[in-house]
């Protein structure tokens, strides 16, 4: 149950660590945070990139 006063902001700390963990995945597959900021403001959203990139973490995963 949802309180009325309850913000529906999620807090500072989370946001930052999902940034982190996005800019550690882009990472892992080569791209840098440079490339995945000009991905965004190109318009893709952050849900975009990881669905492009969830046959590629598998992939990379079947590897090792």
């Amino acid at each position: 149950m949802i309180n009325i006063g309850q913000s529906a902001e999620p807090s500072r700390e989370l946001i930052e660590g999902a940034i982190v963990e996005v800019l550690k995945i882009a990472g892992r597959q080569g791209i840098t945070p440079a490339d995945l900021i000009r991905m965004l403001d190109s318009g893709m959203r952050i849900s975009e990139f990881l669905t492009a990139l969830d046959p590629l973490t598998n992939a990379n995963q079947l590897k090792d």
